[in-house]
């Protein structure tokens, strides 16, 4: 007669038991395996459903209040990371399409940003005021023009950085206007930018400005950059013969009318925001892009 296996030796509960322990041992050790395992690679050219940040974000960020350098804020208008510290916003990134640009009126009126956590101070327009700078957009004004609604919240303080009087009305104003040509013939944009360093020069005088404001000083910004990925429409994927084009300028009154001047390579301002632009793209296809100088067509 065959001898009793180990669980033929165990009574009904004993058996239920050991069953339970199996199950759990083996549970404990698939986990062990999947965490052991590397992660899937990405697909070439993934995208985010987002489509403002359809190729990923330039640095981390997490829209979590205890972030307080790099709070992340995902509207349907853009995506930006906000800087509690400098009162600026680190980055920020939009999808522009012709759909994007309509008649709606502009809406002028600036307003703390009512999302912003509680414990971080809301900056208003008038921390601005009598200072020299302009209140500059970041995701421009007109870039969400379709309708009042969107255009509004263009207007939030999370969106705005003290510009130059002549840095923002002239050079990054025309760059705007070239970035809407380029969409209007049904090209797709995503575009990224944001303040660099701290100390610019306003129209009041030739003295150097760290920051503005009072009680709550807002930094003022050493530079401004844009970095702008051209896509021929919304299906095509990038290759390495994709346009793209990057400026870096100067935050002061001696910037004119011709952005173009201040064209630098994407990788120019990767190497010096230390942000990775468009990081779904897979590096043998984003390499050739961002390292050609590109002042657009």
């Amino acid at each position: 007669m065959a001898s009793k296996s180990f669980l033929d030796s165990l009574t009904p509960m004993q058996r239920i038991a050991a069953s339970v322990v199996i199950l759990v041992v083996g549970a404990v050790l698939a986990c062990q395996r999947l965490q052991q395992e590397p992660p899937a690679p990405t697909p070439g050219n993934a995208t985010l459903a987002n489509r403002n940040i359809r190729y990923g974000m330039p640095a981390d960020a997490k829209h979590d209040p205890a972030r307080k350098d790099e709070y992340l804020m995902e509207r349907p208008q853009y995506v930006l990371s906000y800087n509690d510290k400098t009162k600026n916003p680190n980055w920020v990134c939009w999808n522009l399409t012709k759909n994007d640009i309509g008649e709606a009126k502009r809406d002028e009126s600036f307003e703390p940003d009512p999302e912003l956590p509680k414990d971080f101070y809301r900056v208003k327009p008038s921390d601005y005021t009598a200072s020299g700078f302009d209140r500059g957009h970041m995701c421009a004004s007109k870039d969400r023009s379709n309708s009042e609604a969107d255009n509004s919240v263009l207007f939030y303080m999370t969106n705005i950085v003290p510009q130059a009087p002549n840095n923002n009305q002239k050079g990054w104003r025309l760059l705007e206007e070239r970035c809407r040509d380029l969409a209007k013939t049904g090209k797709e944009l995503y575009i990224a930018c944001g303040p660099h360093g701290q100390g610019g020069f306003g129209s009041k005088d030739d003295v150097k400005h760290l920051t503005i404001g009072k009680a709550h000083p807002v930094t003022v910004p050493e530079s401004v950059w844009k970095v702008v990925l051209v896509l021929p429409n919304k299906d095509a994927t990038p290759d390495a013969q994709s346009q793209a084009f990057a400026v870096w300028m100067p935050n002061d009154q001696t910037v004119g009318t011709d952005w173009k001047k201040y064209t630098v390579s994407v990788a120019t301002v990767e190497q010096r925001t230390g942000y990775k632009f468009f990081p779904l793209v897979l590096d043998p296809v984003a390499g050739p892009i961002k390292s050609r100088v590109d002042s657009g067509p």
